[in-house]
């Protein structure tokens, strides 16, 4: 397992998932199940890859964290045409999972999920201690001394060595007000953050056997070395 605590109690997984440990709650965003089934869909060839991947990640988190629950922070499906292995994992997993609509589940209904027992909306938001978890599309009112968490922008980390090489890591960005998550589904190549990053955040890459932190000075000493 390979992760880091970037607050206390608070732990960013390799794989891409937070970790709140006070509140035994893991933390996953924009997972986009069915991405490839969506596209194909629409006569566009991509391979069939990409829902077992994230199923195995999830339940290797699941093996790891045994959490009390799991939100998926919006951006569940691709489209509503890949809901099918998103309600087979919520079916057979065993894990509770709370589902927070993004701006690609606008049309998702199910009787899955601890917020949905009777098929209703997926709620926009859900509040558990001073963390307001939402996917991050809308503007929504965050209580004095909350803290946001939020998915929606599939934030990275882009570097060369102007030499020709190039890098592109998925990344969380933190600050005492915000947090956004990296998009959870393979297939996310990512938004370079380097020029969004903004006073008092923190950018954390991602590679697969490190993370590690980057500030807003080293992000922009490299710019202006360049």
């Amino acid at each position: 397992m390979i992760r880091t605590e970037i607050s206390p109690g608070l732990w960013l997984d390799a794989r891409l998932a937070l970790w709140f440990e006070a509140h035994r709650l893991l933390v996953v965003a924009d997972l986009h199940w069915g991405y490839a089934v969506s596209h194909q869909a629409h006569g566009n060839l991509l391979p069939s890859w990409g829902d077992e991947e994230v199923a195995a990640r999830l339940r290797g988190l699941i093996a790891d964290y045994a959490p009390d629950e799991i939100i998926w922070l919006g951006d569940c499906l691709h489209t509503i045409a890949g809901r099918e292995p998103a309600e087979t994992f919520l079916r057979t997993s065993g894990a509770p999972v709370t589902i927070v609509s993004g701006n690609h589940d606008r049309h998702w209904r199910t009787s899955f999920g601890e917020a949905n027992p009777r098929g209703e909306a997926h709620p926009a938001s859900v509040t558990r201690g001073g963390f307001v978890f939402h996917h991050g599309h809308l503007e929504l009112p965050i209580p004095p001394g909350g803290v946001e968490v939020i998915g929606h922008h599939h934030p990275a980390l882009a570097w060369s060595d102007r030499a020709g090489g190039r890098i592109k890591l998925p990344a969380l960005i933190a600050s005492p007000r915000r947090l956004i998550l990296p998009a959870f589904s393979p297939w996310a190549a990512g938004a370079a953050w380097n020029p969004l990053l903004e006073e008092g955040e923190t950018l954390f890459a991602i590679a697969p056997k490190r993370i590690f932190a980057v500030s807003r000075d080293l992000l922009l000493k490299s710019r202006n070395s360049a």
